[in-house]
């Protein structure tokens, strides 16, 4: 499966929701708190008839007329939502809609109630279904309330600085290079620089990480975030969608509204279900000459627990997810890990905290280690590369003058050519050095475990910077638990030196590695693993892997906050750099579709069950209604168990 072009998941056509969570195209999948209401009042008012209906007809019975009226109103009005949802339906041709499914068989259910008169009955059912999904609606808001409150985070009032005066505004008027003050306590409204002040921010809401990060001036804040301690005053650079936050919003959006193979699976077989209980009801009714074992029947196969079973589970993940800082782009994805044997790491960014430094300084012909890293640094200050940052960040510190440099030339994954002082200047890897033709002088191998960065002067070999890298501290814990969760394959790929990778890999475990790998060789490796039938994920920074991260079957970012590559690039993207992250995703996939198994199968045995129960007398049509909603209700709350999900090693178990 090659995910390049990135292709989005979607229904058959985008869905827009009002402010109550009613969908725009004419059906509902939950209803929000004001749709809730309204029902919960129409069940009343339907229920206010039938039990003068009811009443009527024990004190009057000479009035049959009368009580079969008032009977019948409640009946309706409890009925029409249930009707308007059907009528929906059939209306936007949702015939994907599970929504759509069960209100055929409660329409139906009802329907036959009037045909046969028996207006008390339906009104019932039809009371004690709404109030089910009432009761379903409202637990299925705290699964998308988790999701929701991600969602709001970005509708907050930002404080705008005109001169000396400030302006409370709402965050989304802000624009580009507006100065926002921002004091202890406030929600940070756009994405920006610390200009002014110190002071501690919490990123939980985005990262999931809890422990807060001091921030100062020249220091990058997100939307969405909480100030802590002091006061401080940024530069706005995104401002609505455009931030962080904002991309992160319509990614979570879009997926509640993907679909997971499982799930499409069971509404494929859905359209055969309908036929096939009438055809028992029909069965029942032929030869027992009884209506009310086909209306129960009909009332208890509603397929709640079949098309809940996916959905609820799939939402409850996504809420899980989010609040781990986990950015799931489709929920497709989930259902994909499953299968996941072979994992492909990155080396530098992502199995290393990718903060490199400068170790030691190598030179040739009495040149002086200074003159040797100002030049490197005069061709590293183009590049956003982790080995630019490091070699620019120990020449600042030491106070060298940084020289312009013209005509700079960068070769992807080899090195960068550039003029310095009218001289030619070439850093980068001895082989591509090799190839412009430079001969190489023997250099100290004493350093065979760092890093090296070779620099030419006019065509001559001049010295080396060595830099090292430390590992992550959790990447020795999450190659364990990934070998116990029974991931067959781990391998690390990276294009540094082959004996620096493996000093890395023998510190955390990892046996196979391919190093002195070009962006090209990487995405060559994976296609390779997928060939001999592996299914691969690979795990990178998301800015030079980008091509790998194409190639896999399944594809993580890094640390995305804050790139658009990696949220653009990666199927999933870890908001934080922690390892840690990857073994928890899996996990949760695992956990997740055990979930939905359980609800199928306890769905098909319930559901059997229940209409063998019907067909011989032993469940009326209202106990069935109330049999159904059990069966709804188990749904819900099995999926919930997903809510409690925390990750960590005491959450890893061992693939099925």
């Amino acid at each position: 499966m090659n995910h390049s072009p990135r292709e989005k998941l979607s229904h058959s056509h985008e869905h827009e929701h009002d402010p109550n969570g009613n969908c725009a195209c004419g059906h509902q999948h939950v209803h929000g708190k004001t749709g809730i209401k309204t029902r919960l009042g129409m069940a009343i008012a339907g229920s206010v008839f039938l039990a003068l209906g009811a009443g009527l007809h024990w004190f009057r019975p000479q009035q049959p007329e009368v009580a079969a009226a008032f009977g019948m109103v409640g009946a309706l009005i409890a009925s029409v939502p249930i009707f308007l949802d059907a009528i929906a339906g059939l209306i936007a041709k949702e015939t994907n809609n599970h929504s759509f499914y069960m209100n055929q068989f409660i329409t139906l259910a009802v329907l036959s109630c009037f045909a046969s008169q028996q207006y008390l009955t339906g009104g019932v059912v039809a009371v004690v279904l709404l109030v089910g999904h009432i009761l379903e609606d409202r637990s299925s808001l705290g699964a998308n309330e988790a999701i929701q409150a991600l969602l709001k985070l970005s509708k907050v009032t930002a404080r705008r600085l005109k001169g000396t005066y400030e302006e409370l505004v709402d965050a989304d008027s802000l624009n580009e290079n507006d100065t926002v003050r921002i004091r202890p306590g406030d929600t940070v409204p756009a994405d920006g620089m610390v200009l002014l002040g110190f002071s501690t921010i919490n990123q939980a809401s985005i990262t999931g990480e809890s422990f807060p990060v001091e921030v100062a001036k020249g220091s990058q804040v997100f939307a969405g975030t909480s100030n802590l301690t002091g006061m401080i005053e940024i530069r706005a650079s995104n401002t609505g969608s455009r931030t962080v936050l904002g991309r992160v919003r319509e990614i979570v959006k879009e997926a509640q509204q993907t679909r997971a193979p499982i799930m499409r699976l069971t509404e494929e077989y859905a359209r055969y279900y309908l036929p096939l209980v009438l055809l028992i009801a029909g069965f029942v009714l032929f030869f027992t000459k009884d209506v009310q074992r086909a209306i129960s029947i009909i009332v208890v196969s509603i397929p709640c627990t079949f098309v809940l079973a996916g959905p609820s589970a799939m939402v409850a993940a996504l809420a899980v997810a989010s609040r781990m800082g986990i950015l799931i782009k489709s929920v497709k994805f989930l259902e994909a890990a499953n299968d996941i044997d072979t994992i492909v790491f990155d080396k530098t960014g992502t199995l290393t905290t990718g903060e490199l430094r400068v170790a030691h300084v190598t030179t040739q012909d009495g040149l002086a280690e200074n003159e040797l890293l100002t030049l490197v640094a005069a061709l590293e200050q183009h590049s956003t590369h982790p080995v630019a940052r490091a070699v620019l960040a120990h020449a600042k510190a030491l106070g060298l003058a940084i020289p312009p440099s013209d005509e700079v030339r960068e070769e992807p994954g080899m090195g960068v050519a550039a003029t310095v002082r009218d001289q030619k200047i070439l850093v980068g890897r001895s082989r591509w050095l090799r190839e412009q033709d430079i001969p190489l002088a023997d250099v100290s191998d004493s350093f065979d475990d760092l890093s090296a960065l070779h620099v030419s002067i006019q065509g001559r070999f001049s010295g080396v910077v060595y830099l090292s890298d430390t590992v992550r501290p959790e990447t020795v814990k999450t190659i364990e638990i990934l070998h116990e969760m029974g991931i067959s394959k781990i391998v690390m790929l990276t294009g540094d030196r082959e004996k620096v990778a493996e000093a890395i890999g023998q510190k955390i475990g990892i046996q196979e590695i391919k190093a002195d790998c070009l962006p090209e060789q990487k995405l060559k490796a994976v296609r390779e693993l997928k060939e001999k039938g592996g299914h691969v994920m690979v795990v990178g920074d998301g800015v030079n892997d980008a091509p790998a991260l194409a190639g896999g079957d399944l594809s993580v970012a890094m640390g995305a906050l804050g790139s658009d590559v990696a949220i653009q690039t990666a199927d999933i993207a870890l908001m934080v750099s922690n390892l840690q992250r990857v073994p928890d995703f899996l996990n949760l996939s695992t956990q997740t579709l055990k979930i939905i198994n359980q609800n199928m199968l306890c769905g098909l045995i319930f559901i059997g069950t229940a209409i063998v129960l019907s067909g011989v007398g032993l469940i009326p049509p209202i106990a069935a209604a109330f049999v159904h909603e059990i069966g709804a209700f188990f749904v819900i709350f099995n999926s919930a168990r997903l809510l409690r999900f925390e990750g960590g090693r005491s959450a890893c178990h061992e693939k099925p």
